[in-house]
């Protein structure tokens, strides 16, 4: 069965950071300019709600209901949301980063197997060749933030395999995902190699947003690509190209309720001076048809 590309909402202006709920049954993601959102796709359901700051990610808090962290810039901000169309509640500020450079912002972020939080930050008007380079931190449930790495332009997609001992992780403009050893007990990260490169490869665009599958196999939205690469990070080897009809693919995560169906959320933004891409660019997708399911996606633990 050849996979099937389904648009499922109607376009905001940077879909990004898409997490599946699975106690709720639903997708939370943020449009980067003014909302954060839910779509409950059993329903259709979508709600959204504005914000004051811009926001790079939503992520549930574990034990806490309607608790998430969003970002505020360089901070990272705990908030109370039940999913109605009025404003989040903001509760208290979880860590403050890089004071050294005013307009830099956190952008991808995700908890890792033991619910620590990594983040990474990039220059607000970051572009190819021309960012000040931002970091990758691990924010612990107490707070604690540790510096893991530097010298990173435009910090996105993040994920971990517990039977490799592996981090992946991409900063875009270097058009490859990293990989890291990962030492689950610690949650620190050593002995960086390239575990694909898309130029080497012959691709074009850029690697934004990523999630792993039960097999290992890594799934990347390529941003300015049109499309999601089904990676098996191991054998440095592309397996599968899922074409998606907009230009600024962004981010990607499996959910449904079996966790087999690929959520894709893409942007509608005249980026490095591009030009506005086409419509229905900042539509979300549902991909189907799939011969992979996803692990269920973690959430955050604060005290």
């Amino acid at each position: 069965m050849a996979p099937v590309v389904t648009q499922v909402l109607d376009p905001v202006t940077l879909g990004e950071g898409p997490h599946w709920h699975s106690e709720d049954n639903a997708l939370y993601f943020i449009s980067g300019d003014d909302s954060i959102n839910k779509f409950e796709p059993d329903t259709g359901k979508h709600v959204k709600a504005k914000l004051e700051t811009l926001a790079s990610f939503i992520l549930p808090v574990e034990g806490k209901k309607n608790h998430f962290l969003i970002t505020q810039g360089r901070k990272v901000v705990e908030i109370e949301w039940s999913a109605g169309e009025g404003s989040p509640k903001i509760l208290r500020t979880i860590t403050e980063v890089d004071h050294e450079n005013p307009k830099h912002m956190f952008n991808d972020g995700k908890a890792d197997p033991l619910g620590r939080l990594f983040a990474g930050t990039l220059h607000s008007e970051a572009k190819p060749g021309s960012a000040i380079p931002g970091s990758l931190y691990r924010i612990d449930p107490d707070g604690t933030t540790t510096k893991l790495e530097t010298g990173i332009q435009c910090s996105n997609g993040m994920c971990w395999d517990l039977k490799e001992k592996a981090f992946y992780y991409i900063d875009s403009f270097s058009n490859a995902i990293r990989r890291y050893d990962y030492d689950v007990a610690t949650g620190n990260i050593s002995n960086l190699t390239i575990a694909f490169s898309l130029t080497e490869n012959g691709l074009t665009g850029c690697p934004d947003g990523m999630t792993i599958d039960t097999d290992g196999n890594l799934w990347v939205a390529v941003f300015w690509g049109s499309n999601v690469l089904k990676i098996d990070p191991r054998k440095k080897k592309l397996l599968e190209t899922i074409e998606i009809p907009v230009p600024q693919v962004t981010s990607v995560t499996f959910g449904g309720h079996n966790l087999d169906i690929l959520y894709v959320t893409t942007a509608g933004i005249n980026y490095a001076d591009r030009g506005m891409p086409d419509p229905p660019s900042g539509a979300t997708y549902a991909v189907t048809g799939l011969s992979a399911r996803g692990l269920p996606n973690l959430k955050v633990r604060l005290i």
